[in-house]
């Protein structure tokens, strides 16, 4: 299989993350020709239409290394020359990004259709296909119809469009005659009105926000179910060290091996399709207990998602191996 990867190298700040483990795994697998493309060079108006600069990557590949595949990034290739395409690009997705990812699939196959990401990544999808495994959720521009959930329910949390890694999601709750408004990066501010906070939700962004019922019980942490093509592969919980209401590995989350409920693996087998049948097969899925000490599903990722290198070193088991040869057998199928 020759398989083309793109992502930027510079995001991972840690060498025991996802996208370099699974790097390093695909430079010396006997199986795969493997090659880098920087997630900058996609929108790259100086190259050809129908070539991409490319890095191969073969045999040991440190976590330095990895960093520097940039710089090599330089041998053109044309597109038919691969079998399959895993773009494992970080959002916010750069302007023009995914269209143009798009216009490549009538000459390569992806792992995920970029022209169904488009669709999956606005704020109203996943209210759309998982309603019935959702807490209470809203999506709105309108400032009065959110500050109407907000009153409703005391303390709401407020998740942008096109955002990963807690940038985007925001705590909202009322005090000292303000909205307290807090942020995983940004730390917390004060808005005198739910008007002026409005924009600031949106992030510069005319698109709609996701509003959800806060649920109180988030400090058990949040769980990862790592689905692929709707086989599961396993599940782990984040918690923060520190008890914030975040619990991203991207803040200060540590990670725990975990058991699948019959309700997770309902709502799983209840929305998956809608992702497979948009070519959609790497996916995400996050949840969060609620009261009642149910988890609820709090999002579902699609695409470039972490986990695979998390559950292998929690569970000891050839995770990225049944990976790479998931991939192997789509590339040919």
């Amino acid at each position: 299989m020759k398989l083309l990867t793109i992502c930027n190298p510079r995001s991972y700040d840690k060498p025991l993350l996802d996208i370099p483990i699974f790097y390093q795994r695909l430079a010396a697998h006997p199986r795969v020709d493997f090659f880098h493309l920087p997630t900058d060079r996609v929108l790259d108006p100086r190259k050809p239409e129908d070539k991409i600069p490319v890095a191969p990557v073969r045999g040991e590949l440190t976590y330095e290394a990895f960093l520097d595949l940039n710089e090599l990034a330089k041998p053109e290739r044309r597109l038919d020359q691969f079998d399959l395409v895993f773009c494992r690009t970080l959002k916010p997705f750069p302007q023009g990004y995914l269209d143009r990812l798009s216009s490549w699939e009538p000459q390569i196959k992806f792992v995920n259709s970029p022209t169904n990401k488009k669709e999956q990544i606005e704020p109203d999808f996943l209210l759309k296909v998982a309603a019935p495994f959702l807490p209470e959720t809203i999506v709105t521009s309108d400032w009065q119809k959110a500050q109407s959930f907000f009153e409703a329910h005391g303390t709401i949390v407020a998740k942008q469009y096109n955002s990963c890694g807690g940038r985007g999601v925001f705590k909202i709750w009322y005090q000292n005659g303000c909205f307290q408004i807090d942020n995983l990066l940004a730390g917390t501010r004060e808005f005198a009105n739910f008007s002026a906070a409005m924009p600031y939700l949106q992030g510069g962004s005319n698109k709609p926000v996701q509003f959800i019922r806060y649920l109180k019980r988030v400090n058990e942490g949040d769980k990862r179910i790592v689905v692929v093509d709707g086989e599961i592969y396993g599940a782990y919980i984040r918690r923060s060290k520190s008890g914030h209401w975040v619990n991203n590995v991207s803040g200060d989350g540590e990670s725990f091996l975990a058991e699948i409920a019959p309700e997770e693996r309902e709502a799983i087998e209840g929305t998956v399709e809608h992702y497979r049948s948009r070519g959609l097969l790497t996916l995400g899925y996050d949840f969060l207990m609620d009261e009642g000490g149910t988890w609820r599903i709090s999002e579902i990722n699609a695409g470039n998602v972490g986990g695979f290198a998390r559950l292998e070193l929690l569970s000891q088991q050839p995770v990225m191996e049944r990976l790479i040869s998931w991939l192997v057998g789509f590339a040919s199928s």
